[in-house]
């Protein structure tokens, strides 16, 4: 369930299984030389990181983007928002590694190669890049991660990034005051960042994705103060060359010194902001915009689905890893009982269900996204069966169950929450909807009220445990509903300290049909997101962990 001030949810979770580390090599990626914007583009195998190989690629031009908000920030210790991330993600910082294709983990970016690790899995050697270099010019070093991760520790500095830097030895004693350097980070030469954990963590690599990790000039921070959250100096594909708050629009340039070398291939990248859904409609189909930054939210999805000219020309579906449930307060003494928790899931008829989204999700029966890198489902997902949910609840002793389900304004929650009504209904559940403002429905879920209630969440960092942690074991962020299951805690747990990737994934798959046999919540769909651009743009790629990767687009016109 999403609301503030936590992450957005389309990004929030921040966690990675060690990811299968993907085989994908790059070429190249340690040259010294400075790379030139104007030679061919980088030759990789997958589109990220790197830009691919854009065959009949036009260079030049410019994309302009749509947001409704303005960002909070592009500091990227600061900015969490969806027009922060996406900046702060694939525009204007780049960090040590950035995701293969759309399903892959963490693969190398401004590093040379994949990390080092020890046989204990406590202690990452990352090899860099000579070839990077911040938007000053300057070459980035491993002293500038030491700089940039031990600035995220500072308690003045309110990262809501910090906390999952703790990790590492010394880091949590910065964050407390307790002392001024990490222990656990040492930069062993200029090219060379060595990483000391507390203990083993699956998670680790994939926070070495994130945009928080990338390299700061401290210089400029210190040259910029306050201001260094609207005209940052990174390392990505591009830089700042204007903000404008009162004209709400930012102006980026192609950073001529980018690593990946040809790269980007347009000239300039324009964010616009304050641009609401029904305008932004329009605006794409009029050509005064070429991206809608956001994607299509439900009521735009209705109007660019419905038409197969428009869908066709204008949509692009994007899998991401998230999946929607309805949540189940354990307050209520039925509820408790796992037969009548099952009986609920049985009872959803998903396809109907999932219409309603115009392509948003798909229908899916599981707690975990239908596709995760190196993850081998064992668990069965629930599918419709009312005969069998009567059954069950007689056995309960259930004969008649009346539930309140509440829902705030986010779509499509109001919607779903009047199918829901109905079917439920056919078993003999009655559902009082029970609707409020989003920030009252924020409030009441946090305060555990309610019977039942939509939730839904986008996995950041490649793996099932930060789902699991974040809203299914019992000391869960997001767990209000009171759920705990011992065998679900410790099968998480074991993941987090799995010696390899394919370990973990296996403990996740048995914590997963766990999920399922106690049926945590109705597991009802799978997320996607329907990005929205102009026909002109080509090469469109994008994954729902950073956003659009701008670097490798181009105009036709």
């Amino acid at each position: 369930m999403a609301g503030p001030p936590d992450p957005p949810t389309r990004r929030r979770v921040l966690a990675a299984g060690a990811a299968g580390m993907s085989a994908l090599w790059l070429s190249g990626c340690a040259s010294g030389a400075a790379p030139s914007h104007t030679g061919p583009p980088a030759r990789v195998t997958a589109y990220g990181p790197g830009p691919g190989d854009p065959e009949g690629a036009r260079r030049g031009g410019r994309i302009i983007t749509a947001w409704s908000d303005e960002a909070q920030s592009y500091d990227p210790a600061i900015g969490w928002d969806l027009h922060s991330w996406e900046a702060i993600s694939t525009v204007l910082h780049a960090p040590l590694y950035q995701y293969a294709q759309q399903y892959g983990g963490p693969a190398p970016h401004a590093a040379a190669a994949l990390p080092k690790v020890s046989a204990d899995r406590r202690t990452y050697t990352i090899p860099l890049r000579r070839d990077v270099r911040f938007h000053n010019g300057r070459p980035v070093t491993a002293e500038d991660y030491v700089y940039t991760w031990t600035r995220l520790m500072d308690p003045a500095l309110e990262s809501w990034a910090a906390s999952y830097l703790f990790g590492i030895e010394g880091a949590e004693d910065v964050n407390e005051k307790k002392a001024k350097r990490i222990s656990g980070l040492t930069a062993l030469d200029p090219h060379t960042l060595r990483v000391r954990l507390s203990e083993p963590d699956a998670l680790f690599p994939a926070l070495l994705c994130q945009p928080y990790t990338a390299a700061l000039p401290g210089e400029e921070i210190r040259r910029l103060g306050a201001g260094f959250g609207r005209t940052p100096v990174g390392t990505g594909p591009f830089r700042i060359r204007q903000y404008d708050s009162k004209r709400r629009r930012a102006e980026f340039e192609a950073f001529d010194q980018y690593f990946w070398r040809g790269t980007p291939l347009i000239d300039t990248l324009e964010y616009r902001w304050g641009i609401d859904y029904p305008l932004q409609t329009l605006q794409l189909l009029g050509g005064k915009v070429d991206v809608l930054g956001e994607g299509l939210v439900a009521g735009q999805a209705a109007k660019f689905t419905a038409d197969a000219s428009t869908r066709a020309d204008y949509v692009q579906r994007i899998p991401v890893l998230g999946t929607q449930w309805v949540s189940l307060n354990l307050k209520r003494r039925e509820l408790r009982d796992v037969r009548v928790r099952q009986a609920l899931n049985w009872a959803v008829d998903r396809d109907q269900l999932m219409r309603m989204t115009f392509g948003l999700s798909d229908p899916w029966g599981c707690p975990f996204p239908k596709t995760l890198n190196g993850y081998r489902r064992t668990a069965r997902p629930y599918g419709h069966d009312p005969d069998r949910a009567r059954s069950l609840l007689a056995q309960a002793g259930i004969r008649k169950l009346r539930l309140q389900f509440l829902h705030g304004t986010q779509d499509p929650w109001p919607v779903l929450g009047q199918v829901l009504q109905q079917q439920l209904a056919d078993v003999g559940v009655d559902i009082t909807l029970d609707a409020m403002s989003q920030s009252a429905f924020d409030l009441a879920t946090s305060k555990g009220e309610g019977d039942l209630y939509g939730s839904h969440l986008y996995i950041v960092l490649d793996s099932a445990i930060e789902l699991a942690t974040t809203c299914f074991t019992s000391d869960a962020s997001q767990n209000y509903t009171g759920y705990a299951n011992e065998r679900v805690d410790r099968l998480v747990a074991d993941a987090r300290k799995a010696s390899t990737a394919k370990r973990s994934n296996t403990l996740m798959a048995q914590a997963e049909e766990e999920l399922v046999s106690d049926a945590a919540g109705i597991y009802i769909g799978n997320m996607n997101f329907l990005a929205a651009h102009s026909p002109r743009v080509r090469n469109y790629r994008m994954r729902g962990e950073s956003g659009s990767y701008y670097d490798r687009l181009w105009v036709t016109s």
